[in-house]
């Protein structure tokens, strides 16, 4: 999923949280814009002024301008030039400093968006460097109910019909929280992580079949309801078949293999839906024995060496 960002929107984003504001504002039919290739090919896509590995957006305070100043005058031309052939989505002035007029006339004459704020120049670079990559981190929506269990966050997938949401809100009643129904949103922020939120459309609300429609932050309080989360673990769900009773190469290590999440393999679950089991405690427990793994307790191969010793100590 591909969100362009163009020099206005991000404006329009940042403007309040970093006090910005228009010197010189181009017109938008010819403004450039950044996609989620660019965090792949240029990771630093903010950063103080760099004309070797040009920033898409740079940065300039104190020590930049006074740079700028001190060059002959030649060079400074010629520092100009590799600033507008590096073609940035924006140049941004910080330190609360005076937009130098060379620097204006630059940007209106290659059409360069120019903005100004009195934030220090240290912030403006640490948060267009985080707020920028995730506004363009790779995205995709998964079908299931994604909550916060004991901390972690988990998601339940399965089949149309398989109890879903039914298990979500056992699970909610239990003291567990909501992140999004129905159509999560993941996004990898880094390389080994992988953030789930709910679209704006379908915050606070699960869907349950013969309920209808539930908003559970009405039912049960702000408490039951998070706004994101990264995603640990999937548990699936499976409808009964007719090998279920047959399976044996679940009983020491449960039926779990990995599933691909953009470019991440997460941990997965296979849980069959049968008559008589408590899911929500079963995935409750689920939760717990993936928490003890992550901190290197392994029930499955702790039994097996207890096993092995004494079928040793019995020769």
């Amino acid at each position: 999923m591909d969100r362009p960002l163009t020099a206005h929107s991000l404006f329009e984003q940042t403007q309040n949280r970093l006090k910005l504001s228009w010197v010189s504002n181009p017109d938008s039919t010819d403004l450039q814009s950044l996609s989620g290739s660019d965090v792949s090919t240029r990771p630093d896509l903010a950063g103080y002024l760099n004309l070797i590995h040009p920033n898409q957006i740079q940065v300039l305070g104190q020590e930049e301008l006074r740079y700028f100043e001190a060059l002959p005058l030649d060079e400074r031309h010629s520092m100009e030039n590799r600033l507008a052939h590096s073609n940035p989505l924006a140049i941004l002035v910080g330190d609360h400093l005076e937009v130098p007029e060379f620097l204006t006339a630059l940007c209106k004459a290659s059409n360069i968006p120019l903005w100004r704020s009195p934030t220090p120049s240290l912030v403006l670079v640490n948060f267009l460097q985080y707020y920028v990559s995730r506004q363009l981190a790779r995205r995709t929506t998964l079908h299931g109910v994604f909550l916060e269990v004991f901390t972690i966050g988990v998601l339940i997938s399965g089949e149309a019909g398989c109890g879903k949401s039914e298990l979500a809100l056992e699970l909610l009643t239990r003291g567990h929280r909501l992140i999004a129904d129905d159509a999560p949103e993941f996004m990898q922020i880094s390389p080994d992580v992988v953030e789930g939120n709910c679209p704006e459309a379908l915050q606070d609300w699960l869907e349950v079949r013969r309920l209808g429609i539930l908003n559970i932050r009405q039912m049960l309080g702000d408490s039951a309801i998070k706004t994101s989360k990264f995603l640990r673990l999937i548990v699936n769900l499976k409808l009964p078949n007719e090998n279920v009773d047959n399976e044996q190469n679940g009983r020491l290590r449960g039926n779990t293999s990995t599933q691909q999440v953009l470019d991440l393999n997460m941990p997965r679950i296979d849980l069959p839906v049968l008559p008589g089991r408590n899911l929500a405690v079963i995935v409750e427990a689920a939760v717990r024995d993936f928490m003890l793994k992550m901190k290197g307790i392994d029930a499955a191969s702790d039994f097996i060496e207890r096993h092995n010793q004494l079928m040793g100590n019995t020769h």
